[in-house]
């Protein structure tokens, strides 16, 4: 990995590797105009191809300001490798992804990486692990990733993924051990989000008239790439209250951790403004809501 000073043209925009639906032209025109303080973009040499991975706002600056050098973060691998990248990157800076570009990103890495746990991918982007696992469920029932038999979680170690439970719609309750042996030592279903490296990994739905095509392992990463969404439809709005419910609960939970109460005394006089300008406006909107 290095950095240095490559030709524009040199550069090749690959559809395949770009997640973006559309570029934004409020962020072209704010990169345009601090050209000299931005980061380098990152480019994969792939067979002596030099592809975009990172900062397709940053090239269609440079394309506009008539650039004919933009300095760049060169990478040595494979297309598989870049796909990897391009899926991790924009998550932590630059413009943010929209709702259908993070989606995109989540699928291509299942299937990159159909062997993670869900809760380690959705560490590694960022998201809820509710919505790996249901994006992970249609591509099953899609066959464009295997179910699988194991998980890799966050610390490297292999876990199974269990059979479906035949008794997973009885009311909840204490667990009997001797019932199934698989649920010894496992904590009680309802103290806990569903977790795939614990949990039963929900069998896939099959279907009399489906037309797919079995999983197959020699399908490469271009493949991958070019392969279009799921269609998913859109959220009810029980499904939006209940997200939105789990984020607020998460956040109220950060406010209740050890130590917490002496940070936020001494943080600074506008961290703590915008903080409590936000909670005002969330309070007056729910008053709204209840009230309409």
């Amino acid at each position: 990995m290095q950095i240095q000073e490559i030709e524009l043209d040199d550069i090749i925009l690959d559809p395949a590797l770009n997640l973006r639906d559309r570029l934004d032209e409020d962020t072209v025109t704010r990169y345009i105009d601090a050209w000299t303080r931005l980061p380098p973009v990152t480019v994969f040499e792939v067979e002596g191809r030099l592809l975009l991975a990172d900062g397709f706002h940053r090239h269609a600056a440079a394309v506009t300001l008539g650039k004919k050098m933009i300095r760049a973060e060169v990478q040595h691998g494979t297309f598989s490798e870049a796909l990897d990248y391009v899926a991790g990157a924009n998550l932590f800076h630059g413009l943010p992804l929209s709702r259908s570009e993070r989606r995109r990103a989540i699928e291509i890495r299942l299937r990159l990486h159909h062997d993670r746990s869900d809760r380690h991918l959705a560490e590694e982007m960022s998201v809820g692990r509710e919505l790996v696992a249901k994006i992970r469920r249609q591509l099953i029932e899609t066959n464009q990733i295997p179910a699988g038999t194991t998980r890799v979680g966050a610390d490297g170690k292999t876990y199974p993924s269990l059979p479906k439970d035949a008794g997973e719609h009885k009311p909840k309750g204490a667990v009997n051990t001797q019932d199934d042996p698989r649920d010894s030592g496992r904590r009680e279903a309802d103290k806990a989000p569903w977790d795939d490296t614990i949990d039963a990994m929900p069998a896939p739905k099959q279907s009399a008239t489906a037309t797919a095509a079995p999983w197959d392992d020699s399908a490469d990463a271009k493949m991958i790439a070019q392969s279009p969404p799921i269609q998913v439809a859109a959220p009810t709005i029980e499904e939006m209250l209940g997200l939105m419910t789990r984020q607020l609960m998460e956040v109220v939970s950060w406010t209740q951790a050890d130590g917490f109460t002496d940070s936020y005394r001494t943080a600074g006089a506008n961290a703590r403004g915008l903080f409590q300008t936000a909670v005002i406006k969330l309070a007056a909107r729910a008053d709204q809501l209840r009230k309409s």
